[in-house]
């Protein structure tokens, strides 16, 4: 009888075991309906980050009262007021709409390429060091008017990638995030991308591009 109690109890704690491993902690249904919500968000801020970026507004008003802030040739600013109806009028905005989908981590990349942009130290560590602007910032808040860089679309990437969210499998699955692999397409070439989402005190948030 005692082995027989203690062998109940071996398997109740091995299970128990399993489950705070959190081995299988989260459905494929739970995730696609995740995913059916980000993804399309995610789009948005591709177009944001990677893409044309935000529209520039033609409001003569908003555009005069932008260039007036500058003693220098029109020719010379290389950004422009951004249209007030494409639902982003400050850098906040931008942020606070990308910290809704995006993971904190992720996110700090996505702020440092789009209002810092980036630059690339040469001869570090010796006399003749310097920094050298690569990409300047897409997105810059003067006098309290977010503006974009005109030339952005020069350097847009081909975007809209279609997810198949009913062909996902979850490779990995743990408590607090998961990694789905998901059949896509773009340009009519097919591949299957691995996305990473971590489950944050916010909601689950996306933790790799999407584009």
């Amino acid at each position: 009888m005692k082995r027989i109690v203690s062998a109940v109890l071996a398997v109740l704690i091995l299970t128990t075991l399993l489950v705070s491993c959190g081995g299988g902690a989260h459905t494929e249904e739970e995730i696609r309906a995740v995913l059916d919500e980000l993804l399309p968000k995610s789009f948005e801020l591709n177009e944001i980050y990677f893409g044309e970026g935000l529209h520039m507004s033609s409001d003569r008003e908003k555009v005069e009262e932008f260039y007036s802030i500058f003693d220098s040739d029109v020719e010379a600013i290389n950004y422009h007021p951004v249209d007030v109806s494409c639902g982003y009028t400050t850098e906040t905005d931008i942020r606070e709409a990308t910290l809704e989908v995006f993971t904190a981590d992720y996110a700090e990349y996505l702020f440092g390429r789009a209002f810092s942009g980036i630059s690339a130290t040469f001869n570090e560590g010796e006399e003749q060091e310097y920094t050298s602007t690569a990409v300047y910032a897409m997105y810059i808040e003067q006098d309290g008017i977010l503006t974009v860089r005109i030339n952005l679309a020069d350097e847009a990437i081909p975007l809209g990638r279609t997810y198949n969210l009913d062909a996902m499998e979850l490779t990995e699955n743990k408590e607090n995030f998961v990694v789905a692999k998901i059949p896509t397409e773009m340009d009519g070439r097919a591949l299957d991308v691995q996305l990473r989402l971590v489950l944050t005190p916010d909601g689950w948030r996306l933790d790799s591009p999407t584009y």
